[in-house]
């Protein structure tokens, strides 16, 4: 493999600026939106066991690379399940983007004037992204988007009612030890996936030593994105009423413009993230012969989005939830199976690197899998990843024995 960079959408080595772009690359439609499902399910110990694994394992990774060529070794050893990781995730941003045009306007309720301001920044804010990437200004952009969103956070706190809406989300969670079984599979998907993320590559690839790499990913995630799902929290509660086709009961200390700023905030975060996924994923070596099945994939995605609220209800979940979830399966099972299978093959010195046993591994847990997250019971996730590791110690004493023999 060439030991070549892939472009590094910035001449930047401030680490500053890296962690507002990871911080920004790494608000997706899950740190948007999970969070409300989680505080819904299982209280404020659902976002708790959510955000610790999500902050932390991202953070790792610029400590576990030393230094660029660390980076560009990784990516030219795994750039096919690389690819398919932003793959997925541009589909995910596709599908779930079209799914919550359904409602999002339940959730903030505004006059057509303020959407229409709305609309003018997001097209603005596209048209201002897709020159930075070109003139490589990409974290500069991400750290005007941080103050915004970082701005919008502390707005929050002067509307009680916010905090009210949430907190009644959270009192009406059942109460019960369920989130301690998520605890495995929050660990295992935080942990590696990062590795996988090409944005996350670019920005390793970018700081230049390794000092500078540690600061940047510590800042980027302890300090720029914690912020980011906090400020989730502050509006789970009027999602989760909108999810069931209500607007929240009172509504009147909402003001249009903190609406409006909010919805702002997703959709210029959507958008960065989709934008350098989509020049990431054009980096990774082979990605040119795989533009049409990326197409093809995206159009699926979003043909399911546009039809979400029609599909049919599972276990007290909408179709949209549930294809929402399903998305979720990839980084909670599929990709750290991959790249845990792999790392333990490339230890053992087995090449070419076989996803058999990865594959099988994750056909066997995926059943327990669905009951845990479609079904919601949580303590299947703790077999289900049990599997997987069994799995890998399998694999190791398999490799151990071919060795010694």
């Amino acid at each position: 493999m060439s030991d070549e960079s892939p472009a590094v959408p910035s001449t930047t080595r401030n680490p500053v600026l890296w962690g507002a772009f990871l911080a920004c690359s790494w608000t997706w439609c899950i740190g948007m939106f999970l969070p409300a499902l989680l505080i819904r399910d299982m209280g404020w110990m659902g976002f708790v066991i959510f955000a610790i694994p999500n902050v932390l394992g991202a953070a790792a990774m610029g400590w576990v690379l030393k230094s660029r060529e660390d980076s560009i070794r990784f990516v030219n050893k795994h750039p096919q399940v690389i690819w398919w990781f932003s793959t997925i995730t541009l589909a995910f941003h596709v599908y779930w983007v079209l799914w919550i045009t359904n409602f999002v306007r339940t959730a903030f309720p505004m006059p057509r004037v303020y959407m229409q301001a709305v609309a003018a920044i997001v097209i603005a804010f596209a048209i201002i992204t897709q020159r930075a990437i070109r003139f490589e200004k990409m974290p500069r952009v991400a750290a005007v988007l941080i103050t915004l969103s970082i701005g919008v956070l502390i707005s929050t706190f002067f509307f009680p009612d916010f905090t009210q809406a949430t907190q009644q989300l959270a009192d009406a969670a059942p109460k019960s030890i369920a989130p301690l079984w998520m605890v495995p599979i929050m660990i295992f998907g935080f942990l590696l996936c990062p590795y996988l993320d090409i944005t996350f590559h670019q920005a390793r690839q970018g700081l230049d030593n390794q000092r500078n790499g540690r600061i940047g990913f510590t800042i980027g995630f302890v300090l720029f994105f914690a912020a980011m799902i906090i400020l989730t929290t502050r509006y789970s509660g009027v999602i989760s009423w909108a999810l069931r086709g209500e607007a929240y009961p009172d509504p009147m200390n909402f003001p249009p413009l903190l609406s409006a700023a909010l919805l702002t905030h997703i959709l210029c975060q959507w958008i960065f993230t989709v934008r350098v996924h989509l020049g990431g994923i054009k980096t990774i070596p082979g990605s040119e012969s795989k533009q049409s099945l990326l197409f093809i994939v995206i159009l699926i995605a979003g043909l399911f989005g546009l039809g979400a609220m029609k599909l049919p209800e599972y276990s007290e979940l909408s179709g949209g939830e549930i294809v929402y979830r399903s998305f979720l399966g990839f980084y909670g099972l599929v990709f750290p199976t991959m790249i845990a299978y792999r790392f333990i093959q490339a230890k053992n010195n087995l090449n070419p690197i076989s996803p058999v046993a990865a594959w099988i591994a994750i056909a066997l847990a995926m059943p327990m899998f669905w009951i845990g997250f479609m079904q919601r019971q949580n303590i299947w996730l703790v077999p289900g990843i049990g599997i997987v590791i069994l799995g890998a110690i399998a694999l190791l004493a398999s490799r151990k024995k071919l060795q010694n023999s």
